[in-house]
């Protein structure tokens, strides 16, 4: 039996409406049988905090994909909450792709991520740089969706063709498929991975393909992408040692690297966006690819917490005209104290330029994404 986090799919539940599923604990066994109804929403909360599971089986028989596309496109719900729908759909099929179904649902995801809007592109940096990966159970499928959409906006940018585009975006979603459950252990671990982990590292490029075209893939861009995706020029890279790694493999591999830089784990700190970037750029030899990437982001994206002259800590909102000089909100006063409202500053004026960036715990402000971006 294959489970997952009880938070992927509570925004399902309703006080007072029968449980469409089992609920679980950490050993599978179950705690509240399908059909018992909760009639508080606090009965329902106490088991999110508490940390339950579900069978991903029963979730696939009781919630059909088409309501899950239906909320996903349904124009009244905040840019936030499709979004969430997105990460919580990626994280059922990455569980299932022995399913009949997962191809045509992978390539439905391709579709939408290729499909947002580039009036949304702010945003969806900053639902990247600010994600919450305290959820560490979530890992897989946040990392695979965060390099997806990233390589759909960088490809963009770089007037790629619609064909090639969906290739690269289905290859970043399904490049670690071969090795899910172990990738959510290594972001809860501690410790190195252990040599039989190492091997599974190594092999998941291949297994990932593997399983690929088993579920009917044919398409010989997004399968060499996924079984190339940690393949360096020169052959240094692996599991084939390539010597010439395809153009799209070699996207993903800097954007996987980029966001893995700050995406912190259990053992490991986050490193500042704007840092993974200029480190990013410096191991490629300036690569044009992760120049790319940089220029779609910005110096300081989206999500970035920073200092400005005037003494006030803001985080960034969107990208400036340079990349240097992004448009921010202010979060406190000069002496730190935050403010009743948060106040837009543009960073290319005379003293509000940025100084620095700020670390996370630098800042006690809250801020979410739909607080910004309805301001």
């Amino acid at each position: 039996m294959q489970m997952i986090s009880l938070d992927q799919v509570f925004q399902i539940l309703k006080p007072g409406v029968p449980l469409p599923f089992g609920v679980r604990d950490a050993a599978g066994r179950l705690l509240l049988a399908k059909g018992l109804v909760l009639h508080e929403q606090s009965k329902l909360l106490d088991l999110l905090n508490r940390g339950m599971f579900v069978d991903t089986e029963e979730v696939k028989r009781h919630v059909p994909p088409a309501r899950e596309s239906e909320a996903v496109e349904r124009p009244t719900e905040r840019f936030s909450v499709r979004w969430d729908a997105l990460l919580r759909r990626l994280g059922l099929l990455l569980q299932s792709p022995a399913d009949p179904q997962f191809l045509k649902q992978v390539r439905e995801m391709v579709v939408r991520i290729a499909g947002c809007p580039e009036s949304h592109t702010d945003q969806m940096i900053f639902l990247i740089v600010r994600h919450d990966y305290s959820q560490t159970q979530r890992y897989p499928e946040a990392h695979s969706l965060h390099v997806a959409v990233l390589c759909h906006l960088v490809s963009r940018r770089l007037g790629w063709a619609d064909n090639r585009r969906l290739s690269l975006i289905g290859a970043a979603l399904t490049m670690n498929l071969g090795m899910a459950s172990l990738q959510a252990k290594l972001a809860m671990q501690r410790t190195p991975p252990t040599p039989q982990q190492r091997q599974e590292i190594d092999a998941h490029p291949l297994a990932s393909a593997a399983l690929l075209r088993a579920s009917g893939l044919q398409d010989d861009e997004w399968l060499q992408a996924v079984e190339q995706h940690h393949e360096c020029p020169g052959g240094t890279g692996y599991p084939q040692h390539v010597q010439a790694p395809g153009e799209l493999s070699q996207l993903i591999r800097f954007i996987d690297n980029f966001t893995a830089k700050y995406s912190p784990r259990a053992g490991r700190d986050k490193q500042p966006a704007h840092q993974a970037a200029k480190d990013l750029y410096a191991q490629s030899g300036g690569n044009p690819l992760a120049a790319a990437l940089i220029k779609e982001c910005g110096i300081y994206p989206p999500g970035c917490f920073v200092k400005l002259a005037s003494g006030e800590a803001a985080v960034v909102t969107r990208r400036g005209l340079t990349l240097k000089d992004p448009l921010v909100v202010a979060l406190t006063n000069p002496q730190g104290e935050p403010l009743g409202r948060p106040v837009k500053r543009d960073t290319s004026q005379p003293g509000r330029a940025i100084v620095g960036p700020l670390a996370d715990k630098a800042v006690t402000v809250q801020v979410s994404a739909d607080q910004l971006y309805d301001y």
